[in-house]
C-alpha cells in the first residue's frame, strides 16, 4: 500500500511542475604525491564548479606525513592550507583523509571551487611509494 502512496505522492509532484533534483557524482583525476616530493598535482576551478562536495578516498598504506588541502589564489602562483573551526578560536588545518579512509567535503563549508585550484601537500617530502587519492565530484542533476 506505501509504494502506492509513493507513486501517487511523485505523480503529483512531477505534474506539479517541481524539478526533481538528486546528487549524480563523477570521477576526477586522482591525486597523486610522486616519491621525494610533497605536492600532489592539481584539480583546477572548471573541473569542480558545479560541485557540492568533492569526496576524496587515500591510499590503503601511508608514510606517517600529515596531508594538508591547499588552494591556490586566482592570479598566483602561492599556495594556501585551508583551515577551519570558528574564527576567534583556534583553526585547524584541513586535512586529506588517512590511509584507508574515505572522506567527502562540502562545498558549503571547504569551497574548493572558489580556489584557482586544489591539491594535497604532505609536511615533509613523500619517501616510500607514490600516493594516490581518488577523487569524486557530487552534483546535483535531474
Amino acid at each position: 500500500m506505501s509504494w502506492v502512496l509513493y507513486w501517487i505522492g511523485l505523480f503529483r509532484l512531477v505534474h506539479s511542475g517541481v524539478i526533481i533534483m538528486s546528487i549524480a557524482f563523477s570521477k576526477l583525476e586522482d591525486l597523486a604525491i610522486p616519491n621525494g616530493t610533497k605536492p600532489s598535482n592539481a584539480i583546477i576551478q572548471e573541473s569542480i564548479d558545479d560541485a557540492v562536495a568533492i569526496l576524496l578516498i587515500a591510499p590503503a598504506a601511508l608514510d606517517g606525513n600529515t596531508y594538508v588541502i591547499q588552494g591556490r589564489r586566482h592570479g598566483a602562483a602561492t599556495w594556501v592550507t585551508l583551515q577551519e573551526g570558528i574564527i576567534g578560536v583556534a583553526l585547524a588545518d584541513v586535512n586529506a583523509p588517512a590511509a584507508g579512509k574515505a572522506l567527502c567535503y562540502n562545498m558549503k563549508d571547504f569551497a574548493f571551487s572558489a580556489f584557482h585550484s586544489f591539491r594535497i601537500n604532505s609536511t615533509v617530502n613523500v619517501g616510500d611509494a607514490l600516493h594516490i587519492w581518488e577523487a569524486i565530484k557530487l552534483w546535483e542533476g535531474m
